[in-house]
């Protein structure tokens, strides 16, 4: 990582080699502000690691790019991305860093957790609200995942809906010409104000067990969220919580989507096939003694030799651990999604009517009345 943030200093100063993922804790069901907080957490990590291998706060912070998960309450994302973005500016100069590495560059995606199996083309509302919020509380980067995703490989028209999901906000919704929309809104502001306060409470709870890492191998985090997705689960039986289509009007009528079938050896045959001709236009000679050289060196600019001698992206990564000292063990936390539990319900009840030819009846007792 250090490495990689001293060559692009030089060689490609607008590249950001570092990226923050809260993806695993929101896909884990942890809450808005614990999200950010672990991201904004392990950031600190890696700035201390990166200064004590020489690097300045103002080579390192620039670096940086944050990824999110955006989630269906619509306030409460535009309010997060707007509070990140102060929280950071906050730790970078803690830090001594100049106003240019206080800036925050965020990349969102829309939530993997709120997707249903079921009546899947509410995926396509859930995915526009997710992005409109993303797009206003100012996110520079957005995924927007394909409605189907979880069914198949998407198709043809469900990538085309999430590319011009994109392309309406940017181009007809005009958002992109407002440096802040929602900047000046009494209720914004103060949930903006209100979210920054609970993520840095949540931060400092980090930084008291030494940071990041430390407190992923006490399992702090992890049991952080696994009491927050269990709160949600049972809001979502009790219907406290909604998924349309799923925990609330269903459609008993529906037509599933069946997935399209995929020829994964063809698909395997045409990739090997296009590596094949890549590398019989690199040197193939040269290309282990380049390895070899990265194996020793760990270099980016043995790396890059290496792709150029025809090396994989697989051949470089293990090539430059070739020394690298094994990790600490630390327990991951389990990727889920809100309304799996209905949706396995839902299944075995459909498997039942298929095999018996009528649903499950449901009936109290006479002695229960």
């Amino acid at each position: 990582m250090a490495q990689l943030a001293t060559w692009a200093k030089t060689n490609a100063p607008q590249l950001r080699t570092i990226t923050v993922q809260g993806h695993p804790y929101h896909n884990g069901g942890a809450s808005a502000t614990q999200e950010l907080a672990f991201a904004l957490a392990t950031a600190v990590d890696y700035l201390r690691a990166l200064q004590a291998r020489g690097l300045s706060i103002d080579d390192a912070a620039p670096r940086f790019r944050f990824a999110l998960s955006i989630g269906s309450n619509f306030f409460m994302e535009i309010a997060r991305l707007r509070a990140a973005r102060v929280l950071w500016a906050k730790i970078v100069k803690a830090f001594g860093g100049n106003e240019e590495s206080q800036k925050m560059r965020l990349h969102a995606r829309t939530s993997a957790w709120n997707q249903t199996v079921y009546d899947p083309h509410v995926n396509l509302l859930r995915a526009t609200t997710e992005a409109f919020s993303g797009a206003v509380g100012g996110c520079d980067s957005l995924h927007i995942s394909p409605f189907d995703e979880l069914l198949r490989v998407p198709d043809e028209f469900a990538r085309r809906v999430a590319r011009n999901t994109h392309t309406v906000l940017r181009e007809e919704s005009h958002i992109t010409k407002t440096v802040d929309p929602a900047g000046g809104s009494w209720y914004v502001e103060n949930l903006t104000d209100a979210v920054a306060r609970k993520t840095w409470g949540i931060f400092q709870e980090v930084e008291k067990q030494g940071g990041m890492a430390k407190a992923l191998e006490a399992g702090w985090p992890q049991n952080q969220v696994a009491d927050t997705a269990s709160k949600r689960a049972a809001n979502i039986a009790k219907r406290k919580d909604i998924f349309v289509g799923t925990n609330m009007y269903p459609n008993l009528k529906e037509t599933r989507i069946e997935p399209v079938p995929v020829d994964a050896w063809a698909v395997q045959n045409e990739r090997t096939e296009a590596l094949k001709a890549a590398r019989a236009q690199a040197n193939a000679g040269n290309k282990q003694t380049a390895l070899d050289a990265l194996a020793k060196a760990s270099s980016v600019d043995a790396a890059i030799e290496a792709a150029a001698a025809g090396a994989t992206l697989g051949e470089i990564a293990q090539a430059a651990r070739t020394n690298a000292k094994p990790g600490p063990t630390i327990n991951s936390i389990r990727a889920q999604r809100g309304a799996q539990a209905f949706e396995s319900l839902r299944q075995k009840t459909e498997s039942f009517a298929a095999h018996t030819g009528q649903p499950p009846q449901v009936f109290q007792p006479p002695w229960a009345h």
